[in-house]
């Protein structure tokens, strides 16, 4: 595959209102989030987001140009009201929603498609991009990205920064496209952070005259901020950043400029925001079930100016409530897969801004069950200065049994059941709800799944607490050289038509096609025992 770096004059690097040329193309985007299951809708009760947030995390760089009326951005469909913003950003299920799409295309006639997509999503992410090509053939640049990308076309060692030494899992994009797998689809493959490229490549396209692709692979500057790949498939061309960290105290934030809509059940009617401290792209700890584990998304970043970060997005996000939601009080998730990276300096700096300078907001974030247990005067702390739900990665009551957690930490004190009923007793006694991540098919029997459905079920009528669960079916993913995956392509949908694939829809994330190794694959009836002990547990909130 021929591979290229080059150092030219970044866009970013001089002043959007003062480019060398007026625009030649109005940018007309439109982002989505690829459908996950071949049919059907996901179910009311599982937990999940309405907000397509990756993409918003994504594209906020470029749309908040367009909404300050810088550069070519100011021109475009996305220069508009948060309201309108969010029109030309759709977050797809399955192909049930494909006429969803097709009525925004239709409307919007975009010449740039963004899509985001997750391993389980590719077979969506091409159905979109068949229908978007059906409608517009190449007058349209379609740019791919998401976790799947950043897990399938990567560089060994994020050090050695040069385009010859990038690799392509089996299921890369680029390499099915130079395969002939897949139809070129996808003119631009983005693996990485994306924030600043994308608002690049958009300045970019409005340049061009013929063949944007071409355009803006010849003149992509490398310097562009960022750790990111650029692969150009159909024209055999790849970029990789000379990898300039971004600045993410300058970036603007998902709330400021794409508003709230959100309002979380655990929050009890409160707007609720999605906020993020990027302290980095993943987990802290390295669980081998896990696709945001340490090894695979990388280690903490820019840890120094989270607190302030997070401090100020909870004030953006009760600015925002008070003035399109007046009625309705402010809350926020933290997005992080550990609050602040668990970082008892990043927490006590977050204490210490809230306690100077409270907020009428409340908020939840996501911690382990040993980080709650060795923190609780920083979490008694947090809870005074709004905290009021805690989300937990529980998977299971024996971790023995799948082979143990990373995030197992005091294993040798107690069990991995006596601290998570310690750590909800802590949480109650500081008025702090609880929801619990559930993970099937990590290599356990189902008799453990229905003794830690009945407990949680016996807890929650004893306790009222943990409030919510999330139950999930362990997929394996690419993981980059991961050698389970290594022949997989992931083309194929991850549960065929069928009663499982129903089942599957009050899941967050679940597969048949695509079980951890040395698993067996889900069963119809143990699926279906699962979601009744979910009803169960969900009536006693009746």
């Amino acid at each position: 595959m021929p591979s290229h770096n080059r150092k030219g004059v970044s866009l970013s690097e001089r002043s959007y209102e003062a480019q060398d040329a007026a625009p030649h193309l109005q940018i007309r985007a439109i982002a989505i989030s690829a459908p996950e299951c071949i049919s059907g809708y996901k179910s009311g009760r599982a937990l999940n987001s309405t907000d397509p947030v990756s993409l918003f995390n994504a594209c906020r760089c470029a749309a908040s140009l367009a909404q300050r009326r810088k550069g070519a951005w100011a021109n475009s469909n996305w220069g508009q009201p948060q309201k309108k913003l969010r029109e030309n950003f759709l977050l797809m299920y399955s192909l049930d929603d494909m006429h969803r799409l097709e009525n925004l295309i239709q409307a919007s006639r975009p010449n740039i498609l963004f899509i985001g997509a997750m391993t389980l999503c590719m077979p969506g992410a091409v159905k979109c991009a068949k229908l978007a090509r059906k409608i517009f053939g190449d007058r349209l640049l379609i740019i791919l990205g998401g976790r799947h990308i950043n897990e399938t076309i990567y560089l060994a060692d994020e050090r050695k920064r040069s385009p010859s030494l990038v690799k392509h899992h089996r299921a890369s994009p680029g390499r099915l496209i130079r395969e002939h797998e897949i139809p070129p689809l996808f003119d631009v493959i983005i693996s990485g952070e994306a924030e600043k490229l994308i608002a690049e490549i958009g300045e970019l396209f409005s340049r061009s005259q013929q063949s944007p692709a071409t355009f803006i692979a010849e003149t992509l500057d490398t310097k562009t901020e960022g750790r990111w790949i650029a692969d150009f498939p159909r024209i055999d061309y790849t970029l990789v950043s000379d990898g300039i960290p971004l600045k993410h105290d300058e970036l603007p934030s998902v709330v400021g400029t794409f508003g709230i809509t959100a309002s979380f059940d655990v929050f009890q009617g409160c707007m609720t925001s999605h906020i993020f401290s990027d302290t980095g792209p993943g987990c802290i700890y390295d669980c081998t079930f896990c696709s945001e584990r340490r090894s695979i998304a990388g280690n903490i970043q820019e840890i120094q100016g989270a607190p302030r970060r997070l401090y100020n997005q909870l004030k953006e996000t009760v600015c925002t409530v008070k003035q399109d939601h007046p009625k309705k009080r402010a809350s926020a998730f933290v997005e992080d897969s550990i609050f602040l990276s668990g970082s008892p300096v990043a927490i006590t700096q977050l204490c210490q801004l809230l306690e100077k300078a409270p907020l009428e907001i409340i908020f939840g974030g996501q911690f382990t069950i040993d980080q709650i247990l060795r923190k609780k005067d920083l979490i008694q702390r947090l809870a005074k200065c709004g905290l009021r739900y805690i989300f937990i990665g529980l998977e299971t009551l024996e971790p023995e049994e799948i082979g143990g957690l990373s995030k197992d930490v005091d294993s040798k004190k107690q069990t991995w059941k006596d601290r998570f009923l310690q750590a909800l007793d802590f949480m109650a006694a500081n008025h702090i709800d609880c929801g619990c991540a559930l993970l099937f098919g990590l290599g356990e029997a189902h008799t453990s799944r229905r003794n830690l459905l009945n407990g949680l079920i016996a807890l929650k009528r004893e306790t009222g607490q943990p409030r919510t669960l999330s139950a999930n079916w362990a997929v394996q993913h690419p993981l980059r050289s991961c050698r389970e995956s290594e022949n997989e392509n992931y083309l194929r949908w991850g549960t065929p038509e069928g009663q499982l694939l129903e089942y599957f829809h009050r899941f967050g994330e679940a597969s048949l096609e695509y079980p951890l190794p040395n698993t067996s694959k889900p069963q119809v009836g143990e699926v279906k025992e699962i979601i009744q002990l979910l009803n169960e547990f969900e009536a006693t909130d009746d």
